[in-house]
């Protein structure tokens, strides 16, 4: 048996699948309140609801995916990070900034490799104690080229190891990707320390939860490329994973979407409303790196669009207009939260369906009551349309009205702006680069809490079909149930040196064929992946490539080859075939 977890910031949801022969069934699913200060509550809550009738010995396999450190992203809820940055000559240092405290340090890797200038010890500590003076908790540091030679970040963190030093989290840039580029490496380094005390609470908190229950089956966390990791392996590059709700909300709607057309994919969440793409049944990828913040990074990932903005946004009145989000204060004012939110807005326009109604324990007058607070505060001239026949007073709808009706124009503008971003580059699929693409989506499909209440006002607005499948409310759990794990393999050779390392592995060796070229690179890296990919056998590709000559007294003597193989991310199962029983 299986178990999808789906950690986001206002609901934990939960699905447990069972595999009948080549078929899947869903046994029973979960639903039940985020306790951010208390993950653990939430995730035993879940599984108790899961296991209630197997036997725990029977569940071999549980994968979680969660929202929670991107939203904490958005709502900026991190703790400042110190970057110390070894760029080198040639580069503006003040485009590089970025954050809260950056240290330019005097050093220099050359493009193959070469330390041309070592960094002063001294210059080191002097940097290491203007950070601590400023409380800084988390460092990043990033050199241009370490990613072909770390000797100077490897440096500054051997100085602060030995050293008398608070840091709490140390990212070394060449750790998290072998591709050059520089910018991204710096904002990627960032964010990856910024969110690795978010992401080791996260850890810690499911296995208490699951050494509590005696659950003894492999247990990975989703990725943003849609692939699984291990637990363990994930804290290394806590990064990997900020993206993981809405990729499992994309890997969700993969599972439930029965549709080969191009469409939109649309998660309603409690604090953010992510958006996929889907390109004739296919999900859209993002190879170079996913955005955080409307930055670019180095993690690759299913392309994903998130923007805070989500059915328990806090409402309220700024010079006397209607502002939703992006902070969220707690639930809606009909749960027992302090402020209204547009859930509070639907419940008072009637557009929660009757069967979700009876599954839920709101108090309807606490919608009205909050909505009713926000009267004296708006501007009556920025709505005269919603005031027909002379009247002087908004209704409780109206203002309910207005709320939903600013998400859906805020929706349908980022819907808009996804489309024109995409159709001006390369577009590429889980599968293959897309040449020429027509993308005129013809469908939305809504997954998540408010989607059956919001999905088909949207598809009014933008023209399009409206889909809200069976089991949209577990979407994402799903998505984390039938992904199956990545595992990456890189292979470095150096053949003027005559060394290879097949890096995962543990293999280090003498290289022997001194012909030895990038598509023998290509060849091994593909080879020990398969060979240490232990489970079903699935495609694998190359996903970083790298060749360059090294010259000596103006003649070749060999190349510097990195290559880097994993296991594609996608599907356990082709569930488009009617495997899946629901």
């Amino acid at each position: 048996m299986i178990i999808g977890i789906d950690v986001g910031g206002t609901h934990t949801d939960g699905v447990l699948v069972k595999k009948q022969k080549s078929n899947y069934k869903i046994k029973s699913t979960a639903k039940v309140k985020t306790l951010a200060d208390n993950i653990k509550s939430s995730v035993l809550e879940v599984l108790d609801h899961l296991t209630a009738e197997i036997e725990n010995k029977e569940i071999k396999r549980i994968v979680l995916s969660t929202t929670l450190v991107t939203n904490i992203i958005y709502e900026k809820k991190y703790k400042p990070v110190g970057l110390i940055l070894i760029p080198g000559p040639g580069l503006n240092h003040q485009h590089l900034e970025y954050g809260e405290e950056n240290i330019i340090l005097d050093g220099y890797i050359d493009h193959r490799g070469k330390e041309v200038k070592s960094v002063s010890t001294a210059e080191i500590k002097d940097a290491l104690a203007y950070l601590q003076s400023k409380q800084i908790e988390n460092v990043a540091v990033v050199g241009k080229f370490s990613v072909r030679n770390p000797v100077q970040e490897e440096k500054v963190k051997q100085i602060i190891t030995e050293g008398n030093y608070n840091f709490k989290n140390v990212t070394l840039g060449h750790q998290l990707s072998g591709n050059l580029n520089y910018h991204r490496r710096i904002i990627t380094s960032y964010y990856n320390t910024a969110v690795s005390s978010i992401h080791q609470n996260f850890i810690n908190s499911i296995e208490a939860s699951f050494q509590e229950r005696e659950i003894e089956a492999d247990i990975y966390l989703l990725k943003c490329d849609g692939g699984t990791a291990n637990l363990e392996s994930s804290k290394d590059i806590p990064i990997e994973t900020v993206n993981s709700g809405p990729a499992a909300s994309i890997m969700g709607t993969m599972v439930l979407n029965q549709n080969s057309e191009t469409g939109i994919a649309l998660d309603i969440g409690g604090t953010t409303t992510d958006f996929g793409l889907f390109i004739k049944g296919d999900t859209a990828f993002k190879p170079k790196g996913i955005e955080i913040d409307k930055h670019p990074t180095l993690i690759r990932g299913l392309y994903t669009y998130s923007i805070p903005l989500g059915g328990d946004s806090r409402v309220k009145v700024e010079k006397g207009k209607i502002k939703v989000g992006p902070e969220r204060k707690g639930p809606a004012a009909a749960f027992g939260g302090p402020a209204p939110t547009p859930t509070d807005a639907l419940l008072v326009l009637d557009q929660i369906k009757e069967d979700q109604k009876n599954k839920l324990d709101f108090d309807l007058e606490k919608a009205k009551s909050s909505l009713a607070a926000l009267k004296d505060k708006l501007d009556l001239n920025l709505y005269s349309d919603y005031l027909p026949n002379d009247e002087v007073e908004l209704k409780l709808t109206q203002i309910a009205q207005i709320i939903i009706d600013q998400i859906a124009v805020e929706i349908k503008k980022t819907v808009t702006d996804i489309l024109n971003n995409i159709k001006n580059q390369p577009v590429y699929t889980i599968n293959e680069l897309l040449k020429e693409p027509e993308i005129e989506p013809e469908y939305i499909i809504g997954i998540g809490g408010p989607a059956a209440a919001l999905t088909e006002l949207l598809a009014e607005k933008l023209n399009l079909k409206a889909e809200v499948p069976k089991y949209s409310k577990v979407a994402n759990a799903l998505g984390a149930a039938f992904a199956h794990p990545t595992i990456e393999t890189t292979v470095r050779a150096d053949t003027a040196r005559g060394f290879l390392d097949i890096v995962e592995a543990g293999i280090h060796r003498q290289l022997k064929d001194r012909n030895f070229d990038l598509q023998d690179a290509e060849k091994l890296a593909e080879e020990w992946t398969l060979k240490r990919f232990k489970e079903e056998k699935y495609p694998v590709e190359i996903i970083s490539r790298e060749c360059f000559n090294v010259i000596r007294n103006r003649r070749n003597k060999g190349q510097i080859i990195e290559v880097k193989a994993q296991i594609k991310p996608g599907l356990i199962a082709d569930l488009k075939g009617g495997k899946l029983i629901i």
